[in-house]
């Protein structure tokens, strides 16, 4: 459907362009110059490869390509796509590869596998045992420690090894063969020893390698030869041992790839249990916790990610132990509690209502393309969008006034009223009226202004899930108007960007000579606009609400207020 032939020599299908080029003022000639260059890249870039001039020559290119996709996007053919790839990665698994180098390759072939929509496992297949041996090479170094090969922290981390530029090429592991997964069980089910350290190895190779993305046809030959296996491991082990965070991460990517393939329910129980323990909270007095544990302690990115792949289905399961795991960890969120426990706490609070609303998207409104969609039957329904709502919202309102500020609580507000505003925005209005009428408690102002600044959107949306939001954009703004105080910084700064919001989200538009033309106006005007006269009569005193006549509207005085 992109298949343009145009003077700039254009015949073929685009992966991807960067639609905001056709803006510029010079659009005109940008397929010509995008030709010119991708041709001399591959030209150069070719010529270099088969003189084996690794510097300064596939060097040179390799950046000029990087900066291609920059400025132009993915704008070549699905062949030169998958070309490119296959020549970058035999590039980064070249032995003894100078690091520099080979950390440069590897960021050119991270870019050019991002969009993984855009190349199916037909398209392209990678082989898994080179970048496994260049992995094994580099951080499991025999020579390292002797200090005979040094290499730098951007290539091997010994905090957080998945951080590497090796693991994030592995992250692709969706184009390896069908048959890579018992190749990797032959490699490292000899090393799955509960008392012995090499486990933690095999633990994290199969975290990093093993494929979960496959077509359900292929399941067999791919999470079914270990899911038993290792989830029987994983409930039989109850001392957190060092390698149980990698097979939290596994079982999280698993569950996210494969939504409504994977039977969890009778585990759910258990994997709710071991989050609420992971979490390390106090119980008691005087109790303290031991410092291994939270080194021990699950990756809150993933167990947000596993959370919301089980939610849906018949029953709804999870969201029940979702609604208990909340109920007893509410009063943590109080502002008056306060430890080292809450960071995780607060993190947890705004990162799963983020992962639902992706998880909603990629359901409801993603573009078709080769991954495996959600079957029906594992969608996440109003109904349960609803209950999910409900069982954040009691910690979420706590939230707002936490010490460590209400940002996270106002991320997670802001995706909960993408979801459900009718639920969400109703108790935060609320609270931020009574904070508007408190001049003693600025704090409470400045967090409830920062809650309706995410919100602010969901407020003033058209597509009337929360109709009588339009209502309320005048009150808040007239509201807001007593914390524009030098004195107090912080809440100046608040109550501006609160004005800046929603004046960028309503347009304001100049309908001084309408009271001529119509005589049935209101006060609350229907539709998207919010209608704004620009009269120059200015008021010194608030009109009574009771005896507004319609020479001198509420919603102008407002505006006069403003201009003052």
């Amino acid at each position: 459907e992109n298949m343009t032939v145009d003077g700039g020599g254009k015949g073929f299908i685009p992966q991807k362009e960067i639609v905001y080029n056709g803006l510029l003022p010079y659009c005109d000639r940008l397929d010509q110059e995008a030709t010119e260059l991708l041709a001399e890249i591959k030209a150069n870039l070719s010529r270099a490869v088969l003189l084996r001039e690794l510097w300064p020559g596939v060097s040179f290119w390799s950046r000029k390509l990087f900066s291609f996709l920059k400025l132009y996007g993915r704008r070549f053919s699905k062949e030169d796509h998958v070309l490119f790839i296959n020549l970058l990665y035999e590039l980064v698994t070249l032995p003894n590869l100078e690091p520099h180098m080979m950390c440069s390759y590897a960021r050119l072939l991270i870019q050019l596998l991002k969009k993984k929509e855009l190349l199916s496992r037909d398209d392209l297949q990678l082989p898994w045992r080179p970048l496994y041996e260049l992995y094994e090479r580099i951080i499991y170094s025999k020579t390292e420690h002797l200090g005979l090969i040094w290499f730098p922290k951007y290539v091997t981390s010994p905090v957080n090894r998945s951080t590497t530029s090796v693991s994030h090429c592995s992250s692709k592991k969706m184009y390896f063969p069908a048959s890579s997964t018992k190749e990797m069980l032959d490699e490292w089910r000899p090393l799955l020893c509960v008392f012995d350290v090499v486990m933690q190895k095999a633990i994290s190779n199969m975290e990093l390698f093993l494929p979960t993305i496959m077509p359900p046809e292929e399941h067999s030959q791919g999470f079914q030869l270990w899911f038993d296996e290792l989830m029987n491991l994983w409930m039989s082990v109850q001392n957190q041992p060092s390698w149980e965070g990698h097979l939290v991460n596994l079982f999280a990517r698993l569950a996210n790839d494969n939504i409504g393939y994977v039977d969890w329910t009778p585990y759910i129980p258990t994997i709710f249990t071991r989050i609420l323990r992971s979490l390390n909270l106090p119980v008691g007095v005087s109790q303290m916790v031991a410092p291994r544990y939270l080194i021990n302690s699950y990756d809150i990115g993933f167990l947000v990610l596993w959370i919301t792949a089980l939610l849906g289905g018949p029953g709804n399961p999870a969201q029940k132990e979702l609604t208990c795991l909340f109920s007893s960890i509410a009063s943590f969120y109080h502002p008056s509690n306060h430890g080292r426990w809450q960071s995780r706490l607060m993190r947890l609070l705004q990162r799963l209502p983020a992962s639902v609303v992706r998880r909603v998207h990629r359901e409801r409104y993603a573009a078709p393309s080769w991954i495996t969609v959600v079957p029906e039957c594992q969608r996440l329904t109003d109904t349960d969008l609803q209950e999910f709502t409900h069982s954040l919202m009691g910690a979420a309102l706590l939230a707002m006034f936490s010490k460590t500020g209400s940002t996270d609580a106002a991320y997670a507000l802001q995706n909960l009223a993408l979801l459900t505003p009718e639920l969400v925005i109703p108790p935060v209005l609320e609270k931020t009226y009574a904070a508007m009428e408190t001049l003693t408690e600025p704090y409470t102002l400045t967090a409830t202004l920062s809650c309706m600044i995410g919100m602010a959107r969901s407020l003033v949306s058209p597509d009337n899930r929360y109709p009588e939001g339009h209502s309320h954009v005048l009150p808040l703004l007239m509201g807001s108007l007593p914390g524009v105080d030098p004195n107090d910084f912080s809440k100046c700064m608040i109550t501006f960007q609160f004005i800046t919001t929603f004046t960028t989200l309503v347009p304001l538009v100049d309908c001084s000579s309408t009271p001529a033309r119509q005589t049935d106006l209101t006060e609350v005007k229907p539709g998207r606009i919010l209608n704004i006269s620009f009269s120059g009569v200015l008021e010194t005193e608030k009109p009574n609400k009771k005896n507004k006549t319609r020479e001198q509207p509420y919603w102008l005085w407002i505006f006069d207020t403003l201009c003052i």
